[in-house]
């Protein structure tokens, strides 16, 4: 099959399911709201508040058609502005009640319209079809969607923040003791670091920093692994594997002997993944530094033929 056949065989298929569901038609749904005015108020529905300028980026959409979207959702008492929380200078957008029971009511025919399209295939067939579906999505992401790059000071808020908050909803990591170890040990990190010695890699999904993970020097020929860590939107997709096939490919190009981590014993996914790249179990010791008690692991991979 040549390229040309592939390409002609997704164009097809596009305008296919568009035509099923009524993606091309004025309004979705009989809502009175067009594609591009579901997607926005979908992103304030399941993401919460934001800025006009993230859903620009996020959704695509152009400044002066936001604008005019936003106006009539305004008026609709759909959305409002608030102060941001975080810069008393801008202001970000906000779901109203009214705005919520919109958008749950096309959730519902949403719901309703895959139910009826679902309904004359057997549990078989609709199970192969989800599969070919998420395989779809799987494909188109990791092959458009991600990239992986050296970090920059620009970066250091994303890598300190957001290990805290997936820590703290995660593992219940909230003292203000673990808060100063993550965000001291990546200023540390930062400050010391040598590009003969020390990496620090950004995933990014669609150019919004996703994942890192990290190697600095410790002593001799020995390295240290670091500041592993997925958002949602990166998981599932083998790119953590990634991120680790990058980090000890580092470090044997740089002639380390060996790499060693720390991590905890309920960090699972990340467990799999270091005793699949030949990470072992060297030491444990139980820790009530980070206010709970838990099982720290100290993790090695010799590099030494």
């Amino acid at each position: 099959m040549t390229n040309e056949d592939i390409v002609n065989g997704v164009r097809q298929f596009n305008r296919f399911y568009t035509g099923v569901l009524g993606l091309l038609d004025r309004t979705i749904l009989d809502s009175g709201f067009s594609l591009s005015e579901a997607r926005v108020l979908y992103e304030l529905s399941e993401n919460g508040p934001c800025m006009a300028k993230a859903l620009m980026d996020g959704l695509g959409i152009d400044k002066s058609y936001l604008s005019r979207m936003l106006g009539r959702f305004a008026k609709l008492g759909l959305v409002r502005k608030r102060p941001s929380p975080s810069d008393g200078r801008a202001s970000e957008l906000v779901l109203t009640e009214t705005g919520a029971a919109a958008m749950r009511e096309l959730n519902a025919r949403s719901d309703r319209q895959i139910g009826k399209l679902l309904y004359a295939l057997t549990s078989a067939q609709q199970a192969e079809l989800r599969a070919a579906m998420e395989a779809i999505q799987t494909r188109l992401m990791q092959a458009k969607a991600f990239t992986i790059r050296s970090f920059t000071n620009a970066d250091i808020p994303f890598v300190i923040g957001d290990q805290i908050k997936l820590y703290a909803a995660e593992y219940g990591f909230t003292s203000e003791a673990w808060k100063a170890y993550v965000a001291d040990g990546v200023n540390r990190l930062v400050e010391r670091f040598d590009s003969a010695k020390d990496c620090m890699l950004i995933l990014e999904y669609n150019g919004v920093p996703a994942g890192c993970i990290a190697i600095t020097h410790a002593e001799g020929q020995t390295a240290q692994l670091r500041f592993f860590f997925l958002g949602d939107a990166a998981r599932g997709k083998g790119l953590g594997g990634r991120l680790m096939e990058l980090a000890v490919a580092f470090c044997r190009e740089k002639e380390y002997k060996r790499i060693f981590l720390w991590t905890f014993s309920k960090l699972y996914a990340a467990r799999h993944l270091y005793q699949k790249h030949g990470f072992y179990i060297t030491q444990t010791r139980e820790s009530g530094d980070w206010g709970q008690t838990v099982l720290e692991e100290r993790w090695e991979l010799s590099l030494e033929a």
